[in-house]
Order: C-alpha cells, then sequence, then structure tokens
C-alpha cells in the first residue's frame, strides 16, 4: 500500500512475530522507516512560537494555543518506535500475554518515506482505524474554561500578567538552559527547582523579581525533565554511554536527596502503560500528572485472537478525534467526576485546564501490589470489599472506572483507614480512565458487567496462583448478597456526603 504523506491512527499488535523479530534486533542505527508521531510535549521551537504569539497578543486564546498536537509532531523511526531500554530489559516485553492484554502500539503516525508499508516489519501489521488527512482532527483546551478559572489555576485573573510570565520564564529558559550542552540542561532543572522549593503552596510567587505563577514553574519543570529523560533514552539506544551515565546520576541524585522523579509514559502500548507524564516530588508535597494525547477510544475486550488466546483491541469512539492534555483537562471539568471521586476518598487535586495536567498531594507508601505480593495473605475479604467500595462508590456518582490496577493504590500502614476499620489507609490515585455512565448504561447487565471489571486488577500482580485467588475471591464477595449490600450502603453514604459538599 503506497499512502501519501498524511495521518493515519492505527493499531500495531508487537507480539507477531516479523514485528518482534524486527524491534528485538536493535542493530546500530535506524533502520525503519521515517515516520512522525505525537509526543507528549509541544517541541522548543513550538513553544518558542508560542512565547511569540503571546508577546504580540496576550490573550486566552494565545495562552492556550500551545495545546495543539501539531506543536508536538516528531521525527522518529519504526524501529525506535519501542524504546530499546523496554526491549533489553524484558525478554518478553513484546509476547507477555496478561489476560488479553497483549502488547499493541495504539496512536497517530504519518509515514514520511512515502513508500508502501508492507516494506516495513512493522507498518506492514498495522491496522489502520481511521486516516486523518494531512491535518490531525483534535479536541483541545477550552478558552471559556480557561477564562473562568484563570485566577483559580495560575493566582491572577489578569491574562496579561500569566503571559508576561510565559515570556520571562523562556527568557530564563534561553539564558540557563540552551547553551548547548547537558550540564546546561539538568542546570536548569535544578534551578526550576529551587524556585518551586522557596515558593511553597502560593498560587503566584515572586521569581527573580517577575510574579510567576506556581503552575507554570510545575508545568516547566515537568516540561525540562521530559526533555531530559528524552535526551537519555535517545542516549542509550545511540550507545552514548557518557551522556546516559551524567543523566542517571543526575537522576539518581535528585531521588535520593529528594524524591523527585519522572515517570514518563511517552507511548500507548495496551497491556503495559498508556501516554503520560507524572512528576513526583514529595519534598515539594505534590505529584503532577499530565495526560497524553490520544484519540478517543476505548479497549474491545477479546476483539481478537492470536495463538489460541483473546486479545483487547482499541476501538474509536465518538469521531475518533486527537484529544490533548487540554482537552483531557476540559472534558474532565465539564464530567465533574475527578474532583468529586478524589473528594470521596480524602484526595483533593487541582486541575490546570490551561496548561493540560492535574496536581496531587503526594502520598507514601507501597503500592497494593508491593503490599499483598510481599504478604499474599494481605488479600482478604476485607480487603478486597474495600477495592470493590471504590467501585460501587463510581456506581453511586454514575461514573465507570475502565482501569482497576493495583499500582494505582498507595498504601500508607502508618495511618488508620476512617472508611475500613482494621485495614491501613489506602488512596487511589489514578483515575484517568474514568468517566461518565450515560442513561443506556444504568441497566442490571451494565451495573454487573462493571462490577466485574474489578477482578482485572488480579492480573496487575503479574502471578497466576494469587490471580487465580483474587478472581475466585471477588466471585465470592460479589456473590453474597449481604456483603453487596453493606458496602453499596457505605458507597451511597459517602457519595451522598460528596454531592452535599
Amino acid at each position: 500500500m503506497s499512502t501519501p504523506k498524511q495521518f493515519f491512527i492505527v493499531n500495531i499488535p508487537l507480539n507477531r512475530p516479523a514485528v518482534s523479530s524486527f524491534l528485538y534486533d536493535m542493530a546500530a542505527g535506524p533502520r525503519g522507516r521515517n515516520i512522525q508521531i505525537v509526543h507528549q510535549r509541544p517541541t522548543i521551537q513550538a513553544e518558542a512560537e508560542w512565547v511569540e504569539r503571546l508577546r504580540i497578543r496576550p490573550d486566552i486564546q494565545s495562552l492556550i494555543a500551545r495545546d495543539d498536537p501539531h506543536r508536538n509532531l516528531i521525527n522518529t523511526t519504526t524501529d525506535r518506535l519501542i524504546p530499546l531500554e523496554f526491549l533489553k530489559k524484558d525478554e518478553e516485553y513484546l509476547s507477555r500475554n496478561l489476560g488479553g492484554w497483549s502488547p499493541v502500539y495504539f496512536g497517530v503516525i504519518r509515514n514520511m518515506d512515502n513508500t508502501p508499508w508492507k516494506e516495513d516489519p512493522l507498518l506492514a501489521e498495522a491496522i489502520v482505524l481511521q486516516e486523518k488527512g494531512k491535518q490531525i482532527r483534535f479536541y483541545g483546551a477550552s478558552s471559556t474554561l480557561t477564562g473562568d478559572r484563570l485566577e483559580q489555576e495560575f493566582g491572577t485573573a489578569d491574562v496579561h500578567v500569566v503571559a508576561g510570565a510565559i515570556i520571562k520564564l523562556h527568557e530564563f529558559r534561553k539564558e540557563k538552559a540552551f547553551a548547548g550542552t547537558t550540564d546546561c540542561m539538568l542546570g536548569y532543572a535544578d534551578w526550576l527547582y529551587d524556585m518551586l522549593l522557596q515558593a511553597g503552596d502560593d498560587l503566584l510567587v515572586n521569581v527573580e523579581a517577575c510574579k510567576m505563577p506556581r503552575a507554570l514553574l510545575i508545568d516547566e519543570l515537568m516540561g525540562q525533565m521530559v526533555r531530559i529523560e528524552d535526551l537519555r533514552r535517545n542516549s542509550f539506544a545511540n550507545n552514548d554511554e557518557e551522556t546516559v551515565a551524567e543523566i542517571k546520576e543526575w537522576q539518581s541524585r535528585h531521588l535520593q536527596k529528594s524524591g523527585l522523579m519522572l515517570i514518563l509514559k511517552g507511548e500507548y502500548i495496551m497491556g503495559r502503560h498508556r501516554r503520560s507524564i507524572v512528576l513526583i516530588a514529595p519534598e515539594l508535597k505534590f505529584v503532577a500528572k499530565q495526560p497524553g494525547p490520544e484519540p478517543f477510544h476505548e479497549a474491545e475486550l477479546g476483539s481478537s485472537s492470536y495463538e489460541g488466546k483473546p486479545e483487547n483491541m482499541p476501538k474509536l469512539t465518538r469521531d475518533g478525534s486527537l484529544v490533548t492534555s487540554g482537552g483531557r483537562l476540559s472534558l474532565i471539568l465539564e464530567e465533574g467526576i475527578l474532583e468529586k471521586v478524589c473528594a470521596a476518598f480524602n484526595h483533593p487535586v487541582q486541575l490546570i485546564s490551561g496548561l493540560g495536567y492535574i496536581i496531587e498531594p503526594y502520598v507514601t507508601g507501597p503500592t497494593l501490589q508491593e503490599y499483598v505480593l510481599e504478604k499474599p495473605g494481605r488479600m482478604n475479604d476485607e480487603l478486597y470489599s474495600y477495592i470493590l467500595l471504590h467501585q460501587q462508590v463510581c456506581e453511586c456518582l454514575d461514573t465507570e472506572n475502565g482501569d482497576w490496577h493495583a499500582a494505582n493504590f498507595i498504601v500508607q500502614p502508618e495511618n488508620a483507614n476512617p472508611l475500613a476499620p482494621g485495614l491501613p489507609q489506602i488512596v487511589h490515585i489514578d483515575w484517568g480512565a474514568a468517566r461518565p455512565l450515560t442513561a443506556g448504561e444504568l441497566n442490571e447487565t451494565a451495573v454487573k458487567q462493571r462490577v466485574n471489571q474489578v477482578q482485572n486488577i488480579a492480573f496487575s500482580f503479574h502471578n497466576a496462583k494469587l490471580a487465580e485467588e483474587v478472581k475466585q475471591l471477588h466471585d465470592r464477595i460479589v456473590a453474597d448478597e449481604n456483603t453487596m449490600a453493606t458496602i453499596r450502603h457505605k458507597a451511597e453514604t459517602i457519595a451522598k456526603s460528596v454531592d452535599k459538599a
């Protein structure tokens, strides 16, 4: 198939022999076709153009203009679509099937070589879900929401102050970061961190005689740490051991000193991770999360099979438009779900729609995954009932959470749990897959299906014996009408308290 240079939404099964052989080969130098993909963050050039627009026209439309996926386009090759480090660390990364969650790459790409897809081992297996033409249709940030929330998010209702702060921050960036060395990149991130440490919790702070929104500093630190991690990954792929060592030493030093770390999930790989950025800053007492640009979709469970095993595949919903990080925040605010669910479990969040990310309080402790794997006996009736309580609260708030995963719960053994006496405090930290229910989804069959989604948490332990025990536990508790009635009553009480607030 010969294709013009236009964008396509694709899913690519990565466990097919030709694909896995191609990716695991890891020969020196790029070998695949030249493609463009939508990166997590805007490019440096795109942000410079954004700043110039703000300088000329400092208004809300200019403020949200960065939130355009065409500003995030980067060039790569098909053999580098999956970071080589993932493959070197895990020989089964492309072959492991976790209850139907086989690795499938999902996203928007453009074949820049304009050559037949069949000539590339990876593109040959691509399933085209939608042709998008020469421009990407997308759902982005809302100027109305951003304007209404300006003071709440940035500490000032004056867009000129926000625009001036962005312009000044980019002057700092040029001065400190881009002298052409890795040291400068790392030094700029250090400076940003120090400014945030001095700023405290105030929404608007003084930075070198300039009023600077704290939300802007957090976003800039997140973006700079993404650039640093990108450089490390690319250096790893290109066998630049010196740069890799320098960045790893810097990352390790911050992690040991303050706990600062970045989790970059730059690719959507079903069964492994979605696109997102997570900036964890214990000393600064926050975690920042930025959803990645993804087309409207949902997972179609068991929609295909390979070698006798079912496979889950992405299925486009709505019109398949790509949703930017700002667009995702707009949807979250319009739906009114995230703030309610987080409040229900005493974990308040700040939504920064103007820059497309979320700020949460930092909580420490092992994940539920780690907590249970350490002592599998901890996964008992009380603990599983507490997990089901989360689902039932969602149900009472007309919400579905499609991602029940043990790594999304943080256990704080030193704190008592006010909602489940006898258990430690457990905080759910990732509601990114939550969505509002429609009237047609409130029937008995759909309600039962949503309850049964919770048992997917069994697969998140990556332990076959424990997974089977968790599924049996689920079946037994869900079949007990008295237990489920008790959980439901508690969920209704929690949901009502949130609605009143």
